[in-house]
């Protein structure tokens, strides 16, 4: 009787992991992306028009020799967090500079009208073919928070459960060295692995936080979370004007430290910094404003 009662069960189980499956598959095959034609013009035209946006205020006067440029890119559709995570970290750089102008992308699992433009390789280099240009003009200030799922060297690209190109640290590195030499740079990386990003993208006027080292998981990337632990806790309460990044670091850190051991998590994912000294000690009031 035992084993017929676990065959039954095994069965419902069964059962219902193929349901999800199909399911999946069903919303999948409906979803918006890049392959279809409809999808493609939508993500097109709102990326136009955010960079149009940006361009717009440029133009105008500011108060500060940097004018701060926010790129968001949310680059797996199987969780909302993503997306949470690079609104989050737009709502509080505005908090430290007013003028901080966005562009997001966001791959969101949808399946009549895009929110954002597709965060894709493609659309990411069109959008640092403009950041380029206007470096070149302006002193820009640029900050880019990269959430997605990770492995060594790639963060992941993924939309109505079909994987696209992935993001590679050659392909970023490119990007970035392409921007005017004064340019700051402040990049964020929250996915597994992403510490694996650090030797090939440092160098003068970055600042570089990844959620995990070269060879560790992060975590709380769970459609249920609000924010990837990364990013709930970077974004605590000493990402604050008055605060340096060293004091942003430490307080990650140690904040991720202690969720992880709550949950009995092993091994840490081990956060990363990278910056000269002089960049570290800098609060987060003269670095995005001054």
């Amino acid at each position: 009787m035992s084993q017929q009662k676990t065959f039954i069960q095994w069965l419902l189980l069964s059962g219902r992991i193929a349901l999800l499956s199909l399911a999946a598959s069903l919303l999948g095959a409906c979803a918006l992306t890049p392959n279809k034609e409809e999808a493609k013009k939508q993500s097109d035209a709102l990326l136009q028009s955010q960079l149009q946006h940006v361009e717009t205020q440029l133009k105008k006067p500011h108060a500060g020799p940097y004018k701060h440029i926010y790129l968001g890119s949310a680059q797996h559709s199987q969780s909302l967090v993503f997306q949470r995570d690079i609104l989050a970290m737009e709502s509080r750089l505005k908090t430290l500079n007013t003028n901080t102008v966005s562009i997001l992308l966001s791959n969101q699992f949808e399946t009549q009208q895009l929110q954002f433009p597709f965060a894709t390789r493609p659309n990411l280099d069109r959008v640092f073919g403009r950041l380029s240009a206007w470096s070149h003009s302006h002193p820009l200030a640029l900050t880019m928070l990269v959430s997605t799922h990770g492995a060594p060297d790639i963060l992941s690209v993924n939309i109505g459960n079909q994987y696209y190109q992935p993001l590679r640290s050659a392909q970023l590195k490119s990007w970035l060295d392409k921007l005017h030499p004064r340019t700051k740079v402040t990049l964020l990386l929250s996915a597994c692995y992403s510490g694996s990003f650090v030797e090939s993208l440092q160098g003068a006027n970055r600042m570089i936080l990844t959620a995990a080292a070269s060879d560790r998981n992060s975590f709380g990337c769970h459609y249920h979370e609000k924010n990837t632990w990364f990013i709930e806790q970077l974004l605590g309460p000493h990402f604050s004007p008055h605060s340096t990044w060293d004091d942003v670091y430490m307080a990650t850190r140690s904040g991720i430290e202690r969720q992880e051991q709550s949950q009995n998590l092993q091994p840490p994912s081990n956060p990363q910094i990278r910056g000269d000294e002089r960049l570290r000690k800098m609060t987060l009031a003269e670095w995005f404003n001054h």
